[in-house]
């Protein structure tokens, strides 16, 4: 079972007062027009809230469980707050083809989405793929934590990271870290500790790896696969990336 398999139920929960990004991808949409592809769309945190603008989205993701739970979110929303429905396809980013699908103008990976291809075979026909399906001109958009601060820090050991609330049950999720610097891997374990009122408590354990990327690597990944990078922020507010930023934002456009 895969790693958004064991998740899915709890991500969503974990994840509702994350917003601050939601504005970031609303002003790529309004530059850069629709329509739009998301990678890794997960439950629809993003897709769902340019669907609602207006937009017209299409999101692949290769997690049954979480396209379940955005298939639910999406029947539950009224149509007069989607004037087009979203195009929902379960698929590999490494080899996906939308053959029937128009280019796309926009292409995003949000909060973290690249990290999951872990090695350069992967990043490079990911990209390959995405820009097959782009049209001239068009954008891709990715987000991730900024290497070098990552790099810099200490590992810690089990971390608790926050509760939430899962109906009458409450859940406390932790995770640990460990660093391979030298292949540029985080090896990270989530642990979802379910208590109930019978004062049982059900644990979920979620391993997971994420592959680093550093500005430089990044640009010649682009430009092999027909990309040229035009934009490196370091913040949802468009701050120019340097030292310290929290988020390194990739905007590049296809050529």
């Amino acid at each position: 079972m895969s790693a958004y398999e064991r998740l899915a139920r709890y991500y969503d929960l974990e994840n509702a007062d994350f917003t601050e990004d939601l504005e970031f991808w609303a002003m790529l949409a309004e530059t850069y027009g629709d329509p739009i592809l998301e990678l890794g769309c997960g439950s629809g945190r993003v897709l769902l809230n340019l669907a609602r603008r207006g937009y017209a989205i299409t999101g692949i993701d290769n997690s049954p469980g979480m396209l379940a739970r955005l298939k639910t979110r999406l029947a539950q929303t009224s149509t007069r707050h989607i004037a087009t429905p979203p195009t929902i396809v379960q698929a590999d980013m490494l080899s996906f083809k939308l053959e029937a699908a128009p280019p796309f103008h926009l292409a995003l990976m949000p909060f973290n989405t690249f990290m999951h291809l872990l090695t350069l075979d992967e990043q490079l026909a990911a990209l390959t793929a995405i820009r097959a399906h782009l049209a001239m001109g068009a954008a891709l958009a990715l987000d991730m934590p900024n290497p070098g601060e990552v790099y810099a820090a200490q590992e810690q050991g089990l971390t608790l990271e926050r509760e939430f609330a899962d109906g009458d049950r409450w859940v406390h999720q932790f995770s640990a870290m460990t660093l391979d610097r030298a292949m540029q891997l985080a090896h990270i374990t989530w642990l979802y500790d379910s208590l109930g009122t019978d004062g049982f408590i059900q644990r979920t354990v979620v391993p997971l790896t994420l592959r680093h990327t550093f500005p430089g690597e990044m640009r010649l990944l682009l430009e092999r696969c027909g990309f040229t990078l035009a934009h490196l922020y370091g913040a949802y507010d468009q701050t120019p990336f340097a030292e310290g930023a929290p988020r390194m934002l990739v905007i590049a456009e296809a050529v």
